[in-house]
């Protein structure tokens, strides 16, 4: 499902990225599969060497709503994340993070919150850890 091009989305996801083959299928088809659907995606692929970019260019051909970029050198976690908000036109930003998934009305809840609630100015959902520590 693609958005309008021309409207701007309510919602900019940020997924800054590196080596994140073992991951990012998963995130991805975690954020196209939300109830909520008015979004960008920005991908920022912090020059991987692994098959990240690959994936990812897979993914922004079947999805209009999803913006690739390929740093041409490692810029640092703190600059990809920063890269990624620079770059987003929506009216909410979230960071997606490449080993994070999320539940399929994680968007519309936290949405629905801030835009009914004008003085709340972040909202997040439960988190539920997996895998060992």
């Amino acid at each position: 499902m693609s958005k309008n091009l021309n409207k701007t989305p309510k919602i900019s996801i940020g997924v800054p990225v590196y080596n994140g083959q073992n991951f990012i299928r998963k995130r991805l088809d975690s954020i196209l599969n939300q109830s909520f659907t008015d979004f960008e995606i920005i991908i920022s692929d912090n020059n991987s060497t692994d098959l990240t970019l690959e994936i990812c260019k897979e993914y922004a051909e079947k999805d209009k709503r999803i913006r690739l970029t390929k740093q041409e050198k490692n810029i640092g976690l703190f600059w990809n994340y920063k890269f990624v908000l620079d770059n987003s036109l929506g009216d909410y930003f979230v960071i997606a993070n490449v080993d994070d998934l999320w539940e399929k009305d994680f968007l519309l809840k936290n949405f629905e919150i801030l835009e009914s609630h004008p003085k709340i100015v972040a909202s997040m959902g439960k988190i539920i850890r997996y895998g060992s520590f």
